[in-house]
């Protein structure tokens, strides 16, 4: 059986040796560990871990809550947090992004274990189908809206606004609503050019025309930016430069 590889992001160095010797004794494949938002971002991409362990606050700099918002959305990964912090805006920070995992320091190699074999079994388990499934062909995707199902072009889609059990789909020739949630249509569309950047709004990157540090425009709207999801969209904007 294939070991499973497992990515440490830790920014104090001997609490990543310390866990990069309790994986090893377990059994699993543990790569080099990460220091930064960075230096993780340079694993995922090299590496493609199956697994990443991330403590929440990683020095200077962006989050371990940033970096599992990108392992969550580009590269579908299950992720843990190792963290130090159990109070409760953190533990709600951190739960809205739905992790696999939540380790509180101190832990021991059987909690480790324990956690990791539940994150791994959870995250390759069916998910439940949509209540109004969608589908993508080639570069479209169909959605249901009342009664029947609509093609739209993936590349026409402007941005998606959630509102409660449905969502507005705005495109550059019309709005179509369909009763779903983010989580569930979300992965009809290509990650490297859709995001969520507000807890109600997911934007096709490439239709942005304009931004703040509050809000980004796309055809005539303006569209709310949250602090959380500011730094990620610069980097996805400078990436598809």
């Amino acid at each position: 059986m294939q070991q499973v590889k497992i990515l440490i992001v830790e920014d104090e160095s001997l609490v990543a040796m310390d866990m990069s010797d309790m994986l090893t004794r377990i059994g699993y494949d543990v790569l080099p560990a990460a220091y930064s938002y960075g230096e993780a971002v340079k694993a995922l991409d090299e590496h493609q871990p199956d697994l990443v362990l991330t403590d929440i606050q990683l020095g200077s700099g962006r989050t371990g809550i940033d970096l599992a918002r990108l392992i969550r959305d580009h590269y579908r990964k299950p992720f843990v947090f190792i963290t130090s912090h159990s109070d409760r805006a953190t533990v709600s920070e951190a739960a809205a992004l739905r992790p696999n995992g939540y380790l509180v320091k101190p832990f021991g190699q059987e909690d480790l274990y324990t956690c990791i074999e539940v994150a791994l079994a959870n995250f390759t388990q069916p998910q439940p189908e949509a209540k109004a499934p969608q589908w993508q062909i080639g570069e479209s995707v169909f959605v249901k809206t009342d009664t029947r199902y609509i093609k739209l072009n993936i590349s026409d889609i402007q941005y998606l606004e959630s509102d409660g059990n449905y969502i507005h789909i705005v495109t550059d020739k019309a709005k179509h609503i369909v009763r779903s949630s983010f989580r569930d249509f979300m992965p009809n569309l290509p990650a490297d050019f859709f995001m969520q950047i507000h807890k109600s709004y997911v934007i096709h990157v490439q239709k942005v025309e304009s931004l703040s540090h509050t809000e980004v425009m796309i055809g005539k709207a303006n569209i709310p930016l949250s602090r959380n999801y500011k730094e990620e969209l610069f980097d996805r904007i400078r990436r598809i430069q």
